[in-house]
């Protein structure tokens, strides 16, 4: 007599054997994945301190941006450093066109204001990925958007090695607001 146990496998179709080989594929697949997250653990060296290094680098940017500080920008970045505009698809390579382009910026909005929330920062060994929300207020309107920052750690200092911008949202003025004298 056979037990409602042995029904059912037979009617699903898996003998003794089946299920011994579908338990030690389980069994493999299990060790795998812990295999798995347990090298990147050892890979992945997000420790608190390194996380809040990269963070200061967030704010130093930010800081250097309401300054309006060209020099202090550039010096965030490594010597092949790129800021990536999506929205314009311009690309900004090498510390020369860096200064082009912030000094640009700083030259058409003198009332510039420039916000950076870090919300994700994953660190893996000497790199750093941070994804950024900001804003930035201008003469002419309002843009809010996306950083994806990639950032190198060179002899102890964690350098900016890519900014890729994305604007979401445009609140345009038109032309700055000016009082009759």
């Amino acid at each position: 007599m056979t037990t409602s146990r042995q029904q059912k496998r037979e009617r699903i179709g898996l003998s003794q054997m089946e299920l011994l080989r579908n338990k030690n594929v389980l069994v493999a697949l299990v060790m795998l994945a812990s295999l798995s997250v347990s090298l990147v653990s050892v890979e992945a060296t997000d420790s608190d301190d390194e996380k809040y290094a990269v963070r200061k680098v967030v704010w130093a940017y930010t800081s250097a941006m309401n300054q309006k500080s060209v020099e202090a920008i550039v010096a965030l970045y490594t010597d092949d450093g790129k800021f990536v505009d999506e929205y314009f698809d311009d690309i900004f390579f090498g510390r020369d066109q860096l200064r082009n382009l912030y000094g640009s910026i700083f030259d058409r909005n003198p009332r510039l204001t420039f916000t950076a929330f870090p919300w994700n920062i994953e660190v893996i060994s000497e790199e750093a990925f941070v994804t950024c929300s900001w804003s930035l207020v201008t003469d002419y309107g309002v843009y809010n958007g996306l950083y994806w920052i990639n950032m190198r750690k060179i002899v102890g200092e964690w350098k900016i090695a890519q900014i890729t911008a994305y604007i979401t949202v445009v609140h345009y003025y038109g032309p700055p607001y000016h009082l009759p004298p």
